[in-house]
């Protein structure tokens, strides 16, 4: 269709153009708002593309029937516990913008159920809930998510590490291995007393040895709400991609300690050299009363 200059009447051309070429009136374009990273867009098969959570991300519709002990659980209000892991998450000053609150979950025995299971299988993959933990959802980039089919293709694992690096990792969206270099210049050291030599992203299918301490400092946090002191810790919940890793035995000297009831101790320990084979989704919380 012919387009016409309204001051001059001339012939425009009718590609993206913002002046009459003949006149130079100005033409003006209707204002459009611009799309919040928020706003739902549908997908090319003109389905809704926006993110269904996962089973285990939200309420399950099958759980089993609640007993009077469950009923007396899930009715005791708002949560003290997700109400504290909040007030300690607040007070590392991260950017909120690094957050999704769809991910949210509190796993303490309130939340989550004693009756409810322990263990869940993602992508094939067995792995242990996080009971005693409560989890602040962490932003996913939606390209990634759809491209590598993080919430069907791939397993759930834990990174357990210190505030800091917890930090980093999910402010720069990206695992570093010992040798690396931080975008503040640190260099990336393999801690004292870890196995020297050993270039390696680890992570487990359970909370129960990614939380250990010597992959999970303790750090002393007083609430203000309660006025009592706790240790706080930090673990890391991750999609990890199949077929970037080698799994093997603990290395933390359990000997024959059995750390987690649901993995055995051969099992317990995944190591990559692939830093974009995991994505992290979670922020995990845990506080334990000093006493």
């Amino acid at each position: 269709m012919t387009r016409r200059c309204a001051a001059c009447n001339a012939t425009t051309p009718s590609y993206d153009v913002n002046c009459c070429q003949n006149c130079g009136h100005q033409f003006h374009k209707p204002h459009l708002p611009l799309l919040s990273p928020n706003d739902k867009i549908d997908s090319f098969d003109g389905k809704s593309s926006k993110h269904r959570l996962k089973e285990h991300d939200k309420p399950s519709l099958s759980k089993p029937s609640l007993s009077n002990d469950d009923h007396n659980a899930k009715s005791s209000g708002p949560c003290q516990y997700k109400i504290l892991c909040g007030e300690y998450l607040k007070s590392l000053s991260w950017n909120e913008a690094l957050f999704d609150r769809r991910f949210n979950r509190c796993y303490c025995s309130n939340c989550y159920l004693n009756s409810w299971d322990n263990t869940l299988v993602e992508a094939g993959s067995l792995y242990v809930i996080p009971r005693g933990w409560c989890r602040f959802g962490l932003q996913v980039d939606k390209v990634r998510a759809d491209v590598d089919h993080i919430w069907r293709d791939w397993i759930v694992t834990y990174h357990g590490t210190s505030q800091e690096a917890a930090h980093s990792i999910v402010a720069h969206r990206q695992f570093l291995i010992p040798g690396d270099k931080r975008i503040d210049g640190e260099k990336i050291a393999i801690l004292p007393g870890h196995i020297k030599e050993k270039y390696h992203i680890y992570t487990s299918p359970t909370i129960a040895y990614s939380g250990n301490a010597c992959y999970c400092p303790l750090t002393r946090f007083r609430s203000k709400i309660t006025n009592k002191l706790y240790n706080a810790r930090i673990v890391i919940q991750c999609r990890q991609k199949s077929g970037t890793f080698d799994v093997q035995q603990e290395t933390i000297g359990a000997g024959n300690r059995r750390i987690c009831p649901f993995i055995p101790n051969s099992q317990v320990e995944i190591f990559t050299t692939v830093r974009a084979s995991i994505v992290p989704y979670g922020l995990l919380i845990h506080l334990a009363e000093v006493s």
